[in-house]
């Protein structure tokens, strides 16, 4: 039964904003002098081409990243094309201090920056709390990926203190475009899929529609495929010189392998095949995402813009009933399984307001957003379990005979039923001020309420919180083509879990120190950022070992005292020649919480990638290219045997990856290209964190991935 969502004065306020802002648009004249619509690249909405308005980016304006005292990369679409990520950590993990965490069972991808757990990750600007909602992203449909590092509450909100992570959606270009491929590749993987769009009878008026379906048998030991179904219709209207309206859906439907994990030993060893599964092989996940949306933008003068944004999120899985697994015997490397069956089911309502503009204050350029965020969600999970109902697992030699009971013959577990409602008001104001010609201030402030609601039947308890987060930062133009730059910045996060009595935890927070330099030099060939850094994060949720079946809440957690990050990271992008390309990123993080590393942090990250094209000759249209990705060694769990004694700790091995492609066009349309990763085939450990029983994954072997793509622009 889903939860009611109410709607609050705040909210008829900020619909109010909407509805006379809406009211406001009058009739049409052609955008511009030359009867043209600026074409958007990664921008949801532009007007007239500026980019002041842009409020989907990862700093809510028109600035850049070498713009602010702040570490900022961006993973290009083109760099996309070019490395083919199967799943959102391929991709990230190309960035100087970001690691994967794992998928929390299924529910939704997570990242650790700078060594912090649960970095945030948003959708256009938009951040999304409930489980689903960022779950294995459709990087076909992402127009570019965005790291912001240090905490970063003042723009978005509650955020852990590492960074945040922002997906930017394609959306309607000016041109008319169209683009047709399929992709194959090992384990059965078969992808058809297209994007195409332009103008729609006008040239105020314009359309993209991106959609694929994904078949793979996966590289573990389960029965069945994993399939995908994704469609991403959007619409751009020009609706006057000074007023541009965005539509956008999003609707994605998973059907996939329940994985959860695999076994290594004290010495964080793998101890079996990489294909073997720790539950049963036949377990499934059924998730669903669906979004709708608008973004309205007005346009006052040429420095002076007002956005009003608002999505709905729609999303949700179900588990099938399974064995999941709840202890591992170290020793005789048994498993205890226990059969459950899980569905989850969440709605989510978000708006933005914000204005922004530059002028002049005593000579001196000053760009400023004001901006207001609202949001309202529910969720409701319910589990069912048998606590009679459980299956031992010999990992040395599997059995997958037995099944488990089907979900009629589980009954409901009230301790781990959930049903709440989360209001979330935050005001903001940042501002980039010149203060001499060659030295910029970077301020801002945020204020957050946050109102945690159980609905009916729920055994939570209700929770108000509300704090205000700061940043302020310099930046020094040394050279034209080199600035250095110095912030301190502050994040808060209400913690989302619960104690083994049910009551939520005490709110996270974080501040952090940044020191650096950026800049761009060699006649616009090589740009990069170089940061020093020193954050400190307390309130940390981690699983409580003293929880007992018995308990009102059997997997609640503890808050730790403190973690803490130190280190460095450098971003670079070098192009040798218009043809010849390299990015890379190096990490290093000295993290600590309670007397060791942080669980999962590697101290080490690096990653090298090039390609180069061939312009003339017989091997014109070729790309070759190919890079190196190095994760360091990290902790996977603390205190194995719950003595209190971190000696004891369980650590998992470093891994490097080396990973190949070729790319052939002919002529202007048709391009084929072959993507080989984990070309030496490593055996390694992706993730684990903190709970050998499951949350351990080994890492995929080596994978070809062969596309066939026709393009007509």
């Amino acid at each position: 039964m889903s939860a009611p969502v109410r709607l609050r004065g705040s909210t008829y306020v900020l619909l109010a904003g909407l509805a006379c802002l809406a009211a406001s648009v009058q009739a049409a004249d052609p955008p511009n002098e030359s009867g043209e619509v600026e074409e958007a690249h990664s921008d949801p909405i532009i007007v007239l081409g500026d980019r002041r308005n842009d409020a989907s980016s990862v700093l809510r304006s028109g600035l850049g990243p070498l713009d602010v005292s702040r570490a900022v990369q961006v993973f290009s679409r083109t760099l996309l094309d070019e490395v083919r990520p199967e799943t959102i950590d391929d991709a990230l993990t190309l960035i100087s201090n970001v690691a994967y965490q794992g998928d929390t069972d299924g529910r939704e991808n997570a990242f650790l920056i700078r060594g912090f757990q649960s970095a945030t990750v948003l959708r256009d600007g938009f951040r999304v709390e409930t489980f689903g909602g960022v779950a294995d992203p459709e990087l076909y449909n992402l127009e570019s990926l965005e790291v912001i590092k240090g905490p970063s509450s003042v723009l978005f909100g509650e955020s852990n203190p590492g960074g945040l992570v922002n997906m930017r959606a394609k959306r309607p270009l000016a041109r008319d475009h169209a683009e047709f491929a399929v992709e194959s590749g090992t384990d059965g993987m078969f992808s058809p899929r297209f994007d195409l769009g332009g103008r729609l009878g006008s040239e105020r008026i314009r359309f993209r529609l991106v959609a694929l379906y994904r078949y793979d048998d996966g590289w573990r030991g389960y029965d069945n495929p994993n399939e995908r179904m994704f469609l991403a219709p959007s619409l751009h209207w020009a609706i006057t010189d000074n007023t541009a309206l965005t539509l956008i859906g999003e609707a994605t439907q998973d059907d996939f392998q329940a994985d959860f994990g695999t076994a290594v030993d004290l010495d964080g060893k793998l101890t079996a095949r990489i294909q073997q599964v720790n539950n049963h092989p036949q377990d499934r996940i059924d998730r669903h995402q669906y979004t709708i949306g608008a973004d309205l933008v007005q346009r006052f003068s040429d420095e002076w813009y007002l956005t009003a944004r608002g999505r709905h999120f729609d999303g949700g899985y179900e588990f099938s009933a399974l064995w999941l697994p709840i202890s591992l015997d170290l020793a005789s490397f048994t498993y205890v399984q226990l059969a459950l069956q899980q569905e989850q089911q969440n709605k989510e309502d978000a708006f933005q307001l914000s204005i922004t503009g530059d002028t002049k204050v005593v000579g001196r350029n000053v760009d400023l957003v004001i901006g207001a965020d609202y949001r309202v969600s529910t969720t409701e999970r319910s589990s069912r379990l048998d606590a009679g109902s459980i299956n031992v697992l010999n990992w040395a030699d599997p059995d997958y005979s037995r099944r488990p009971p089907p979900k009629a013959l589980l009954p409901l577990f009230p301790a781990l039923f959930a049903a709440e409602e989360i209001e979330r008001i935050g005001v903001y104001a940042s501002t980039h001020v010149e203060l001499t010609e060659g030295l910029k201030l970077n301020l801002g402030g945020r204020y957050d309420s946050i109102d945690r609601m159980p609905l009916p039947a729920s055994p939570t308890a209700p929770q108000e919180v509300s704090d205000f987060t700061f940043q302020a930062g310099a930046i020094y133009s040394v050279t034209d083509s080199l600035s250095a730059y110095a912030a301190y910045s502050e994040s808060f996060a209400p913690n989302s879990v619960f104690d083994k009595n049910n009551n939520l935890l005490e709110p996270e927070r974080g501040e952090g120190f940044d020191v650096g330099l950026k800049g761009s030099g060699v006649s616009g060939m090589l740009s990069f950022t170089l940061s020093l850094f020193d954050i400190t994060k307390t309130n940390v949720a981690l699983p409580d070992p003293t929880t007992e079946i018995s308990d009102p809440n059997p997997f609640g957690f503890i808050a730790s005292a403190k973690q803490t990050s130190r280190g460095a990271d450098v971003d670079f992008d070098l192009a040798l020649a218009d043809n010849w390309k390299i990015h890379g990123g190096f990490g290093y993080a000295d993290t600590e919480d309670q007397g060791t590393n942080i669980v999962g942090a590697p101290e080490f990250t690096a990653s090298l990638r090039t390609s180069y094209r061939f312009e003339e000759g017989t091997l014109e249209g070729l790309t070759i290219g190919g890079g190196v990705r190095h994760v360091g060694s990290r902790l996977a769990l603390a205190d194995p045997n719950g003595d209190g004694d971190s000696a004891d700790k369980v650590e998992v091995d470093s891994y490097t990856l080396l990973d190949l492609f070729v790319r052939y066009e002919y002529g202007e349309r048709w391009q084929l290209q072959a993507n080989l990763s984990n070309v030496t085939d490593e055996r390694y450990v992706l993730s684990a964190l903190n709970d050998l029983d499951r949350l351990v994954h080994a890492g995929a072997p080596f994978e070809a991935l062969f596309s066939l793509t026709y393009r007509y622009d």
